[in-house]
């Protein structure tokens, strides 16, 4: 009897610790810092912002962006001059890498300037329990964590490799890892290999010895991180997890990772809804050809674009039987063909879900590319800058897309590339596989970031899932001094040896020789 009351109370002291635990966790007040982001980087963010305040979270974000319509237990904190549109108008020029490296050039003053803005400072009068802070050139924004001293997570917005997965404390090998810069396929030969892990090796320098020691030179000599924050580089080793937009199941080659790096790619996406009424009669008045949607995304400057370029899709597009929507950010074009109509902004998610949706012709940013995966879309990539070209590239190795680069354009390549998307059946059946897979998780994205976010508030930034990977030396992570000490031990032993042998050799070949001429 006794002990069936003292297991009962027991029972009761736990289910009494556990509400507790969920009502601490309820009350939360979370900071989230991404001053210095793209408008896709947000979607991302709001992802998880959005799935925590559903929980009954209070989220406070700095952003750039100010949404149309916010969640009631967000509260947003509005930079409007960070918008990277002012600092990087033009992406068509300059090539591939011009947008990246004026970014890394201005982040700096960038960071300083949001860090330094009274709207940022007012928000340390405030207590919060978890910060989660955008990993994109706003590491002096970890002086608020510094300040604050509760737990942090980093927030990628896209895969990690390079610098990003030191930063996070995880683990990759640059000899299948993903790489960003190269468009190499997996198995790399010799070559590929050595090329990859140079790169990596000289992409961390630069991070390290280039990008954050500016930001926190910036940072200290405008008195916004105080003398007594330890260095960048050490206050990353700190963080409790980092978020990142990739997912585990479909990683090709798979990747290793450790309990700290949280996979919640995909976030974003969500069923489509119908379309508003005009655009759906638009739509629908396509009949049996259907439609085709292209869009650049949100940090490309369609205007922008080369006149030579713009003349050669507006000849192809109006040559077509489809109906083509077009993100533009301009009312109207002088020479718009009758089947092409223009949108400033579109409901990307909902066109991608539309059934008479024939071909999305994208630009090939990360979000974009997920979410043509999860409505099961092939598309046809014209990559602009950054990653756009590696994601592309790998979406066509895949088998559900192709690419064309803007160098190629004629009228030619572009009509045959848009008929070749459009007829493969296997280009369609491998998208829609791709689209199961993506779908066929254990947990929803936002039910991972939820419980992970949560588990870091309820064990006080649980330090215990934090792999050594992140503080061991690489050359004691990768046994670089063990094996050089086997190497020279080795090679002392043989040396060695030889020298024995050597000399019992001329020891027994003397020895005959003195035996032979006495005798």
């Amino acid at each position: 009897m006794w002990i069936y009351l003292l297991l009962e109370m027991r029972w009761w002291v736990a289910v009494v610790g556990l509400l507790a635990a969920v009502q601490m966790i309820e009350a939360s007040r979370v900071l989230v810092l991404a001053p210095i982001s793209s408008k896709s980087h947000k979607n991302f963010y709001m992802g998880i912002i959005n799935a925590m305040a559903d929980r009954g979270h209070h989220i406070t974000i700095l952003t750039p962006y100010k949404a149309s319509k916010v969640h009631q237990n967000i509260q947003e904190v509005v930079l409007p001059y960070m918008d990277l549109s002012k600092f990087i108008p033009d992406l068509f020029s300059g090539g591939r890498f011009s947008g990246p490296f004026q970014l890394a050039t201005k982040a700096p003053q960038m960071c300083s300037d949001a860090l330094a803005d009274p709207k940022t400072q007012n928000l340390l009068k405030e207590k919060y329990d978890l910060i989660m802070l955008g990993m994109f050139f706003s590491d002096c924004l970890l002086s608020i964590v510094h300040h604050m001293k509760v737990p942090y997570v980093f927030m990628c917005p896209a895969a990690l490799h390079g610098p990003m997965a030191q930063m996070a404390g995880s683990v990759t090998f640059s000899s299948f890892a993903h790489n960003a810069l190269f468009t190499y396929k997996h198995p790399h030969s010799f070559l590929e290999r050595m090329v990859l892990a140079l790169t990596d090796v000289a992409s961390n320098i630069v991070f390290v010895k280039y990008i954050t020691y500016n930001i926190e030179k910036e940072c200290r000599q405008r008195g916004l991180c105080p003398e007594d924050m330890p260095s960048f580089t050490e206050m990353h080793l700190n963080s409790s997890l980092t978020l990142i937009n990739s997912i585990k199941t479909l990683e090709m080659p798979a990747q290793p990772s450790v309990p700290t790096t949280v996979y919640c790619g995909g976030i974003h996406c969500h069923p489509s809804n119908p379309l508003p009424k005009d655009l759906e009669d638009w739509v629908a008045g396509s009949g049996e050809d259907g439609f085709i949607f292209f869009s650049l995304g949100s940090a490309v400057t369609p205007s922008f674009m080369p006149e030579e370029y713009r003349k050669v899709l507006v000849q192809v597009f109006g040559s077509l039987k489809q109906r083509v929507l077009w993100k533009w950010d301009k009312d109207t074009m002088e020479d718009l063909p009758p089947n092409v109509r223009l949108g400033k902004w579109l409901p990307q998610q909902d066109i991608l879900g539309h059934p008479k949706l024939r071909l999305f012709i994208t630009h090939g940013g990360l979000l974009s590319t997920l979410e043509s995966m999860y409505h099961g879309v092939p598309v046809l990539g014209m990559p602009v800058f950054a990653d756009q070209h590696s994601n592309m590239f790998e979406v066509e190795k895949n088998g559900w897309g192709k690419v064309i680069l803007w160098e190629e354009l004629t009228p030619e390549v572009l009509t045959k590339k848009i008929f070749e998307v459009m007829n493969d059946e296997g280009l369609k059946k491998e998208a829609q596989q791709r689209s199961m897979l993506m779908m066929d998780q254990a947990q929803r994205p936002e039910d991972v970031a939820v419980y992970w976010l949560e588990y870091v508030i309820r064990h006080h930034g649980a330090p215990h899932l934090v792999s050594p990977v992140r503080s061991m030396p690489w050359y004691q992570l990768y046994n670089v001094d063990v094996w050089i000490t086997v190497v020279a031990v080795l090679l002392v032993f043989f040396y060695v040896s030889f020298k024995i042998l050597r000399f019992l050799c001329r020891l027994l070949f003397c020895g005959r020789n003195k035996k032979q001429k006495y005798d």
